[in-house]
C-alpha cells in the first residue's frame, strides 16, 4: 500500500514560477542584492571576530592585573604585619600605595586603549562594508534602469 507524500502533493499541485513572476519588475537585480547581502554578512562576521579576540585580550589582561594586585596585597600585608615601628610601618605602606596606586591607572588606562582599539577595528570594518553595500545597490538600481531602457 503506498501512502501519499503531502509534501510533494503540495509542490506536484502548485506552480510557484507564478508567484515569482511578480520579483521579475524588480528596481535592482535580486542577484546583486543577495550577493552583497552575502558580503555583508561576511564583513559583520569579520567584525565580530575582531571584538571577539579584543575581548579576549582585554580578559587575559586583565587575569594579569588580578594576579597583580592579588600579590601587591600579599606584599602589603607582609609589610604591615612585618617588625618595625608603626611609623616605618606606615611610611613603607604609603610608599607601597602610591606605587600601586599609580600601576592601577596605568592599567585601566592600558585597558581603556585596548577595548577602543578594538571598537575601532570592528566599526571600520562595518563602516567600509556599508558604504560599499550602499554603493552596490545604487550601482544595481542604476543598472537595472539600463536594461529596462535598452528594452
Amino acid at each position: 500500500m503506498a501512502q501519499s507524500n503531502p509534501f510533494s502533493e503540495f509542490f506536484s499541485q502548485n506552480d510557484f514560477t507564478k508567484a515569482f513572476e511578480q520579483y521579475q519588475n524588480l528596481p535592482f537585480d535580486m542577484n546583486a542584492l543577495m550577493d552583497t547581502q552575502r558580503k555583508n554578512m561576511q564583513a559583520l562576521t569579520e567584525a565580530q571576530q575582531h571584538a571577539l579576540e579584543g575581548l579576549q585580550a582585554i580578559a587575559q589582561r586583565q587575569a594579569t592585573i588580578m594576579s597583580q594586585i592579588v600579590e601587591d596585597n600579599s606584599a602589603i600585608a607582609k609589610e604591615f604585619m612585618g617588625e618595625g615601628t608603626p611609623e616605618e610601618k606606615l611610611s613603607k605602606n604609603a610608599d607601597m600605595f602610591k606605587k600601586i596606586y599609580e600601576r592601577t591607572i596605568t592599567n585601566l588606562q592600558e585597558l581603556s586603549e585596548m577595548v577602543n582599539k578594538s571598537n575601532n577595528e570592528s566599526s571600520k570594518i562595518i563602516n567600509k562594508r556599508v558604504s560599499a553595500s550602499m554603493n552596490e545597490i545604487k550601482g544595481s538600481v542604476a543598472e537595472k534602469k539600463e536594461q529596462k531602457k535598452a528594452a
